[in-house]
């Protein structure tokens, strides 16, 4: 009788420890990557693209800087490739959803002098964990310097930055304005941008240059 008790015993844990199993597996929620994704893709239009000749127009698909010290720089177009941030905006037990928002690259090799050059155009579009909408922005990599360029201000001359017409030499650059190099305020290496040309002046007070775009 003994024997018989404790296999009744076993059966009724093994009965027990099925259940709660089952349980578990239909409360559980599937893992949503396990899932097919819901993407909305946001492409850059060509009014954006627009906004620098890098992307538009051929004649910018070769590039050449001088330098106060007697130094040219000129880089030749490479290739043009895209990317995609992508962020993720619900979850539910079948699927989940992402916004992708594209980047457009530029990659250049450099054919006189000895430096380097690339240019980015990217939507953002999305909002940070502040709530904060984060501009579509354009950057440039010119040499060691980095100047992060907002699409938004391009032409509004409110912006704190703005200068108006540029004069150089004997060309004329409406609606100009200059960013610094990493975005630091006390920077004194300053990049100057013009919608039809883009970056047309880098003034390094750290080693006393100014490059200037040869148009």
């Amino acid at each position: 009788m003994k024997i018989i008790y404790e296999t009744k015993g076993m059966k009724l844990f093994l009965l027990l420890t099925l259940f709660v199993t089952l349980l578990q597996s239909c409360t559980k929620d599937p893992e949503p990557y396990n899932n097919v994704p819901i993407i909305t893709y946001y492409y850059l239009s060509a009014w954006q693209l627009n906004q620098t000749p890098y992307f538009t127009n051929p004649a910018f698909d070769t590039i050449s800087f001088a330098c106060n010290k007697g130094d040219t720089l000129t880089f030749v177009k490479t290739k043009t490739d895209t990317s995609w941030y992508c962020e993720r905006t619900s979850n539910n037990t079948s699927n989940f959803m992402q916004d992708c928002f594209q980047t457009i690259h530029n990659s250049y090799r450099t054919i006189k002098g000895v430096g380097s050059f690339d240019v980015k155009h990217i939507r953002k579009g999305y909002v940070n964990f502040l709530n904060y909408l984060v501009p579509n922005i354009i950057t440039i990599n010119f040499n060691s310097s980095y100047f992060v360029f907002a699409e938004s201000v391009i032409g509004d001359n409110t912006y704190k930055n703005f200068v108006g017409e540029l004069k150089i030499k004997n060309e004329t650059y409406a609606n100009s304005f200059f960013e610094y190099h990493n975005s630091n305020q006390t920077n004194n290496i300053k990049g100057f941008f013009s919608k039809p040309y883009g970056l047309i002046e880098i003034k390094d007070s750290i080693e006393n240059k100014i490059w200037l775009l040869n148009i």
